[in-house]
């Protein structure tokens, strides 16, 4: 791949010597700002001298679980809006489902794909840096149904109560509110949502709408399955 217009500063947190060498080493060639942290304690002391623009994250840590790390990555100010990537051998579909309810950006299952993994480096680097407006397709709000987006702002409701998103989770709300009645493949929504050309899995996904339907209470349902398909956005289901 080629270097990277934007070097970043990407935090790696993983306790596997080699896996975090084999990480580092990689994103080191595409111009990134590489810092490895073994252990819980050493990605909050790093997060603490200087919010990085990635996270990298895995689950299982010496002295801690990751999920309990990436919510108090979303619950701080300083890191709400930090992309995280989980990357963990925990690849069963609850803690799929978990990871991305607790703010994960995208979740990447070990073994892994080293080009894949960079794509969706990439892909999460590109949208944190794109403006909110043009992230969500416009800049004056939306509405359908139950539905109010405003994308200035980032923020949403649904029958007049407001919904705490995610980046992710706002993009995707906003593309199926500009385009409502609308089926749309998983595939494309992985490229015309959320702009991953492909890096995001159709299962990940899947994920994100089960969280937007439990995050939107009753409207939720009006987020439908067309079975074979994909999904689309009615009015009331």
């Amino acid at each position: 791949m080629e270097r990277a217009e934007n070097p970043a500063t990407i935090v790696v947190v993983e306790d596997e010597a080699d896996m975090a060498r084999l990480l580092q080493f990689n994103l080191q060639s595409l111009g990134h700002r590489v810092h490895l942290a073994p252990t819980a304690a050493d990605a909050v002391r790093l997060v603490a001298d200087g919010v990085p623009d990635l996270v990298l994250l895995d689950l299982r840590l010496p002295d801690g679980f990751g999920m309990d790390l990436l919510r108090d990555f979303r619950a701080a100010p300083r890191t709400a809006a930090t992309p995280v990537i989980v990357v963990s051998a925990l690849g069963d579909e609850p803690t799929v489902v978990q990871a991305l309810e607790c703010g994960a950006d995208d979740v990447v299952i070990k073994p892994f794909r080293t080009r894949e993994l960079l794509a969706r480096v990439a892909t999460a680097l590109r949208r944190h840096a794109t403006p909110p407006e043009a992230a969500a397709g416009a800049a004056t709000p939306l509405a359908f149904g139950p539905l109010r987006m405003a994308p200035d702002t980032r923020e949403a409701s649904a029958a007049g109560a407001p919904v705490e998103l995610t980046r992710t989770e706002f993009d995707l709300l906003a593309f199926f509110v500009a385009n409502p009645e609308r089926v749309f493949t998983r595939r494309q929504l992985c490229e015309q949502a959320l702009g991953s050309a492909g890096a995001i899995l159709e299962r990940t996904i899947d994920a994100h709408i089960r969280t937007l339907r439990r995050k939107l209470g009753p409207a939720g349902h009006c987020l439908v399955t067309v079975w074979g398909v994909g999904y689309r956005l009615v009015d009331s289901p």
